[in-house]
């Protein structure tokens, strides 16, 4: 028996290093596949990113469009008062 135990010993080390390794390559086949699902969760974000940032540019552009015309609504609005009240008084004067 005490000239089999170092056999063994042996044989069941060398399937531990076996198993170890190719656990090891695993792995290291799993990181690479995480690695580029990232990369390509990145570029995804950055397209989404891109788009996004295209739209709230379009946004503040319609935003300032607005803005222009509610300024060109006042202005015509404090005109046409304008008128009214010279109109107002024109009509005062004939009387």
């Amino acid at each position: 028996m005490n000239e089999y135990l170092p056999i063994i010993f042996s044989v069941v080390l060398i399937i531990i290093t076996i198993v170890l390794s190719v656990v090891g390559v695993q792995i290291i086949l799993v990181l690479a596949e995480f690695r580029k699902t990232l990369q390509k969760a990145n570029a995804v974000i950055t397209m989404a990113e891109k788009k996004v940032n295209t739209l709230s540019s379009s946004m503040k552009s319609l935003g300032g469009a607005m803005t222009g015309l509610t300024a060109g609504f006042k202005v015509v609005d404090g005109f046409v008062k304008w008128l009214n009240k010279r109109k107002s008084e024109k009509d005062e004067e004939e009387k």
